[in-house]
């Protein structure tokens, strides 16, 4: 069977090929009576849109790409929902990948990216980059921003103030709960996120006599955050608080301890403020500045370069603390968000 033309469309709609067009492409100032016959006209006919022919014809693929450092991380998934959802109101697809933290990966996705080509890319940098700057990295050769870590290559930046959020959990615990010896758990060593977090955790731990005894890095995956959690509880380093690098982890530590002690020995915090944070037993406390804001907020800022116009070249989201049980607050502090330090 053949396949529909756009002129048969046109032909049977009773409209020029160049309207027929507009009307396949939203563009154009087109009468409501006549985009309806038209699309009418291409379902009857089964006619289906070129987009890959369009995007040669025009230099415009209507398509973003989107790198991940592991979507089964919820916290990029939460983020990837809204940053499609924003995209596909403005009529763009997603095109979406994970680099499993791989610079080798990264580079040729996104070299398989431009030869699609895509219009854009928005991307979560490896925590460490191969030898050298990869030619594929955005540098200018299309609308580009990166995500939560800062990026190796001169490009706009959206991600949370990490030091702000490190201040924040460690000064919760050593202030309403007197710690004194605080653990950092997970994270990717290397990556700018965990260093600004630690630096805010020590500088505050420090503020009140206290110190930071330990840190781990690791993957803040399931599998990962309990193999840190495990990790961690055959150590003999005395604690009395922990910070977690992500939700994940402080999910896994927590029932790592449940299922050796039967309880949870110290104060717990997380870091990416997940749904489920909420509902876990106990709820957790979590620094976050909501992976549902972070995503949209990359889509509206990709599609303004899109329409080249400026966006800021950095932008740092202030996170905030949602104090919940698993800190050892009482119930009358649960719920509580803290902004201010």
């Amino acid at each position: 069977m053949k396949r529909v033309t756009l002129s048969q469309v046109a032909e049977h709609a009773g409209v020029s090929r160049a309207t027929a067009s507009l009307v396949v492409r939203g563009e154009g100032r087109i009468s409501a009576e006549t985009r309806a016959r038209v699309q009418q006209t291409m379902q009857a006919l089964g006619y289906v849109y070129h987009r890959g022919a369009a995007a040669l014809r025009e230099q415009r693929s209507g398509v973003v790409g989107l790198l991940v450092t592991q979507l089964s991380n919820p916290f990029h998934a939460a983020m990837a929902v809204h940053f499609e959802q924003t995209l596909a109101e403005a009529g763009y697809l997603t095109m979406l990948a994970n680099t499993f933290d791989s610079p080798e990966r990264e580079r040729s996705l996104i070299r398989s990216m431009r030869e699609m080509p895509v219009d854009a890319l928005v991307h979560v940098p490896v925590s460490t980059p191969a030898h050298g700057e990869p030619e594929e990295l955005p540098a200018g050769y299309w609308p580009d921003l990166a995500l939560t870590r800062q990026p190796r290559v001169d490009t706009a930046w959206i991600g949370q103030n990490d030091v702000h959020g490190g201040t924040l959990a460690a000064e919760h615990l050593s202030r309403v709960h007197g710690c004194r010896r605080l653990v950092y758990l997970g994270g990717p060593s290397g990556a700018s996120v965990r260093t600004e977090r630690l630096q805010g955790v020590t500088n505050a731990i420090e503020a009140v006599g206290g110190e930071l005894v330990a840190d781990m890095a690791g993957h803040a995956s399931v599998r990962g955050g309990l193999q840190l959690a495990e990790q961690w509880l055959e150590s003999s380093i005395a604690t009395d608080g922990v910070i977690c690098h992500s939700d994940i982890i402080a999910f896994a530590l927590m029932a790592a301890c449940r299922q050796r002690t039967g309880h949870i020995p110290w104060p717990i915090i997380g870091f990416d403020g997940l749904e489920e944070s909420a509902l876990y037993d106990p709820p957790l406390t979590t620094v976050t500045v909501g992976p549902e804001e972070m995503g949209a907020l990359a889509a509206q800022r990709i599609l303004a370069l899109l329409e080249q116009q400026d966006i800021p070249r950095e932008q740092r989201l202030d996170p905030v603390l949602a104090v919940r049980a698993s800190c050892g607050c009482s119930s009358a502090t649960k719920g509580q968000t803290q902004v201010e330090l």
